[in-house]
């Protein structure tokens, strides 16, 4: 009677805000159960991934065969950086819906997940899917997302100009700050790959103060990890360390472990250009260590490389 009235409260008490809170959200579904409602809200509206993912679990308990159920659950393993999870959960949720619409998030949400994993071939394909879907239904908000992520897998292949290019036709379709700000960040790791790195600060720090207007302190955190890093390239070690180390207490205070692991990366980075070599493979083998334990495959693989390439410099 106690966890029912519980969860009572947590609805009644957030579905006066929700048009507010959604309003820069993937929409969740309609017509859910109140234990699926409950989870949407811990996870879009709050931001309590560890609340979304108990009470995601409940809710697959109790509607086992429930699309929305699996996906809010996949959804919340993801935001923590639980990618085995997720996936199992997002491929669930596909796989018990035949709604376009849905289909169009759940193929988005499936790709991000096999990005995060280092899966780049097999996150594409999802995109495409996912954008094929979002034009033919007209939806501008989810095709702007679409050519984001699909940007983001050039630039990992290293097409930066092609990526660029993608990031500046998701940009020309938002219309929603909080959006913009996600483009910006993504528009400023592109100049600082191509070595503009003025310029990529500018667009870092564009990004991090349209965010701390919305009040999103993760995003917030997520872009000052990017920031250090620019500002080590810059061999501006001191704002370097501060902004890493400022990003990595906001990740960690989440439960972000993704951006936990990258951000030991880059304080290993960091301390291999001081030539602190013993701190750096502390930091990368943390860091690795992390990536592995999340199914960060392609990432661990990478931090690996590194960590060998400082024991033969030793």
């Amino acid at each position: 009677m106690k966890k029912a009235f519980s969860l009572l409260f947590i609805i009644l008490s957030l579905l006066a805000f929700k048009n507010f809170a959604f309003a820069q959200q993937k929409p969740e579904p309609r017509g859910l159960q109140p234990e699926v409602a409950a989870c949407f809200l811990l996870l879009n509206f709050i931001g309590d991934y560890k609340r979304a993912i108990e009470v995601g679990k409940e809710a697959v308990q109790m509607y086992p065969n429930d699309p929305n159920a699996h996906r809010c659950l996949g959804e919340s393993y993801h935001a923590i950086g639980e990618f085995k999870l997720a996936l199992e959960h997002m491929k669930r949720a596909k796989d018990l819906t035949s709604n376009m619409e849905d289909l169009m998030y759940i193929f988005n949400r499936i790709g991000r997940i096999y990005s995060d994993m280092g899966y780049l071939d097999r996150a594409l394909i999802y995109y495409t899917g996912s954008l094929s879907l979002a034009r033919s239904l007209g939806n501008r908000v989810a095709e702007a997302a679409v050519l984001n992520n699909i940007a983001g897998i050039y630039y990992r292949v290293g097409e930066l100009d092609k990526a660029l290019g993608y990031y500046e036709e998701s940009l020309k379709l938002q219309t929603d700050e909080k959006e913009k700000a996600t483009t910006y960040n993504n528009i400023a790791i592109i100049y600082s790959s191509k070595g503009n790195y003025q310029k990529a600060v500018e667009y870092f720090q564009k990004a991090i103060e349209t965010h701390k207007m919305s009040g999103d302190d993760h995003r917030v955190s997520q872009w000052k990890l990017n920031l250090g890093d620019t500002y080590r390239k810059m061999k501006d070690y001191e704002k370097a360390e501060k902004y890493i180390l400022e990003g990595l207490e906001g990740v960690k205070k989440i439960g972000d472990k993704y951006s936990e692991a990258t951000g030991y990366k880059y304080l290993g980075w960091l301390y291999k250009d001081k030539g602190d070599k013993k701190t750096a493979k502390d930091y990368l083998t943390r860091a690795y260590d992390l990536f592995k334990s999340i199914g960060a495959e392609g990432d661990a693989k990478g931090v690996l490389s590194e960590i060998q390439k400082l024991e033969e410099k030793k």
